[in-house]
């Protein structure tokens, strides 16, 4: 105590804001045990803004570095009613979807009894080949958001480490709502690796924006290849409201990155002294994380894509479905279904889109006309929800169980350069 009230006496009149990449605790969202911290609630970031707003930077350093964000108990929110509400969601949707389509599921199973095990487990490679390269693109993300020590330790985390990382936000968006697999991704970044817990939810908000402006030229070219005869027609509704959800998705993503980035630091007006370095370290994550790569960055992104359209080309294959002739179910729709389905992921309504993919991938099929119908459809929707749903949740369970990056370490501090500026006549001596 007297150590602190002889610091507090000594503190210049000029009050300190710390905006370097270390990541204080004036800079982080707040993650409960309990609440676990999603954006939306991070709204009270009151507590862990204060430390920020105290006006030292050494008391914030101490607040931040020592503690730390709280764990993130997926376990914990795993067990919340909204999560149970979620899933109650998806499976009064999945079954009204069913009974109304009338799928025959005894013609399924032996649909999926004669399924060829070795495309099938092309699929699985195919799917998870993915990973590396998602993580691979992260990794250029965060480094194009950061700068100096930060950099070379993001440059130096082993390609391995951050797989891991970004699987176990996928298996936590598989077994949460409301996307917080990428709050659970930026909170294990900070753990592991020492950058900002706001700067990385920007970072990978920005990272989602690309995949949604990407995704739905890929999406509308996949469904004229594939419809380009029925597109207009009043039988393809399904299709259309498919790309409508993604032209929405993309137009918004893209508007929000263009807003915040033209509003600069005018928000700060309207918030909270506390809340400062929340939003200065997110809207620099989010602005900054292209860098110059931007054509690297949407070509890595171009190839995630095509692998999901191949892992489902490989189901599709696996049930005899795909066809190169021109007459049956080609690389188009495999490509078209790959990408409706993810669009389908992104809304925050259950988790992993349980009870909204499933009902498109066999309506989408029953369009085309495949043999069997919805009953087919089905087969094909048991067989892609295995590899990108329940591998997911049972393989993701066993990494959270054994690795190291699901448990709580202390939180990583990197010491970066600070530049010294005084901002005019506000008294304010900021780092940067």
């Amino acid at each position: 105590m007297a150590r602190k009230n002889s610091r507090a006496a000594a503190r210049p009149a000029a009050r300190i804001e710390h905006v370097d990449n270390a990541g204080s605790a004036g800079d982080d969202f707040p993650i409960g045990t309990g609440e676990a911290g999603e954006a939306g609630e991070a709204g009270e970031a009151g507590e862990a803004g204060e430390a920020g707003e105290a006006g030292e930077a050494g008391e914030a350093g101490e607040a931040g570095e020592a503690g730390g964000p709280q764990q993130l108990s997926i376990g914990r929110r795993f067990g919340d009613w909204r999560t149970l509400a979620s899933f109650g969601l998806a499976l009064f949707v999945l079954l009204v979807a069913v009974r109304k389509a009338g799928v025959n599921w005894g013609a399924a199973r032996d649909t999926l009894g004669h399924a060829n095990v070795a495309l099938f487990a092309l699929a699985f490679a195919v799917y998870y080949v993915s990973f590396p390269l998602r993580a691979h693109r992260w990794r250029r993300l965060l480094h194009n958001a950061n700068t100096g020590a930060l950099r070379h330790e993001i440059d130096r985390t082993p390609l391995w480490d951050l797989t891991q990382i970004v699987y176990l936000s996928y298996f936590a968006n598989a077994v949460v709502p409301a996307k917080l697999g990428d709050v659970y991704r930026a909170y294990l970044a900070r753990r592991w690796i020492g950058v900002s817990l706001s700067r990385t939810i920007g970072n990978i908000l920005a990272e989602r924006i690309l995949d949604l402006v990407v995704l739905f030229p890929l999406l509308f070219l996949a469904a004229v290849l594939t419809f380009r005869d029925t597109l207009l027609s009043a039988h393809e509704s399904t299709i259309r409201l498919a790309l409508l959800v993604g032209l929405v998705l993309a137009v918004a993503a893209g508007s929000l990155l263009a807003i915040i980035w033209r509003a600069g630091e005018s928000v700060l007006r309207v918030l909270p002294r506390r809340l400062h370095d929340v939003y200065t370290h997110f809207r620099h994550g989010a602005v900054t994380s292209f860098g110059d790569e931007t054509p690297a960055l949407v070509g890595q992104t171009i190839v995630i894509w095509l692998l999901e359209g191949a892992r489902f080309a490989c189901i599709l294959a696996a049930l005899g479905l795909l066809s190169f002739d021109g007459k049956g179910i080609g690389l188009g729709a495999a490509l078209f279904l790959a990408l409706g389905s993810s669009v389908l992921t992104t809304l925050p309504l259950t988790p992993a889109g349980l009870g909204l993919v499933e009902p498109f991938i066999f309506g989408v099929l029953a369009l085309l006309g495949v043999a069997g119908g919805i009953t087919t459809g089905a087969a094909v929707a048991v067989l892609e929800r295995i590899v990108s749903y329940l591998s997911i949740a049972v393989l993701g369970f066993v990494l959270y169980v054994v690795s190291d990056k699901a448990r709580l370490a202390p939180a990583k501090v990197v010491p970066a350069p600070a530049a010294h500026r005084v901002t005019p006549g506000a008294g304010t001596l900021t780092i940067s």
